[in-house]
């Protein structure tokens, strides 16, 4: 008995143990539709993922919202970012968002030459700055503009002010026909996935950054972008979503019409009913009665 209660106990610490690591990854499930590339959210897109800052608790936040087609997969984000920053001299210090893409999700460690296992890092940046970004990429190390990223469709839309001092939408398509070797999408296909938001207040380093969870309960995983394994979100290929259903509005109410409401009567006596009532009042007249006697007695 006390060796079940001992594996037992050791059985829960294990589990206990193993919850922050089961909780490290996140499933996203991408519906299968085909938006346009407008900045506008179409109904093709799955739900909204929330991104976590970390380093700054003003930092800027956001969410993503994924879908796919045959061609594409189609990335809907909204940034919170009051404090548009474009002008570091350093790419990767300026507002932007950035995409990983691990094609097949073997999250191959280490060399990440080996275009057998497709692999992609896509910065998308907010607003082009001094040195005019607009993608900042690599795909197996190979960096833009040699990598066949010119075939990525996106814009930039603010939200509110055109300075992007509220914010900024971007959307994005990135083609299967740009991997190398060569990539089907289908239904049921599982893609290793991570996205990031970088806020950049000035020229010194990144402000804060936004992953898909609050990392700092984890060691932060900086080296994402030269090591697939190191992404924490699945990417799930799904089914398109079903029609929404159509309702009929019920039919208007016809105007002057005059409807009779019969009197209400009420219910007659049911014959039961009559018949106790008399066998009640009969009763009481004679225990009267008897009652009565006795007392003349």
């Amino acid at each position: 008995m006390k060796k079940l209660l001992a594996l037992a106990i050791i059985t829960v610490m294990i589990f206990a143990l193993a919850i922050p690591a089961m909780a490290y990854n996140i499933t996203i499930t991408a519906p299968k539709g085909t938006p346009v590339i407008d900045g506008v959210k179409d109904d093709a897109y799955g739900d909204f993922i929330n991104f976590d800052y970390i380093d700054n608790s003003d930092g800027a936040g956001g969410k993503i919202a994924v879908a796919w087609d045959d061609d594409n997969i189609y990335c809907f984000v909204e940034v919170y970012d009051t404090t548009p920053f474009h002008d570091n001299a350093t790419d990767w210090q300026t507002d932007n968002v950035e995409f990983f893409f691990d094609w097949n999700n073997h999250k191959a460690e280490g060399d990440i030459t080996n275009h057998d296992e497709p692999f992609w890092q896509a910065r998308i940046h907010s607003a082009p700055g001094e040195n005019e970004y607009g993608i900042t990429a690599h795909a197996n190390n190979v960096w833009y503009p040699d990598n066949g990223f010119d075939a990525i469709k996106f814009v930039i839309v603010p939200i509110g002010a055109a300075d992007l001092s509220g914010g900024y939408i971007i959307e994005a398509a990135f083609p299967r026909s740009a991997v190398e070797g060569g990539m089907t999408l289908t239904e049921g296909k599982v893609l290793g996935f991570d996205a990031t938001i970088s806020d950049a207040h000035d020229d010194d380093e990144r402000y804060s950054t936004g992953f898909f969870f609050n990392h700092s309960d984890y060691d932060m995983p900086s080296d994402m972008w030269t090591n697939p394994s190191a992404l924490k979100a699945l990417l799930v290929l799904g089914a398109a979503k079903a029609p929404a259903a159509v309702v009929d509005d019920p039919p208007a109410p016809a105007d002057d019409v005059v409807v009779d409401v019969p009197a209400v009567q009420p219910p007659a006596a049911k014959t039961g009913d009559s018949m106790i009532m008399l066998i009640v009042l009969v009763t009481a007249l004679a225990g009267a009665f008897v009652i009565t006697k006795r007392i003349k007695n």
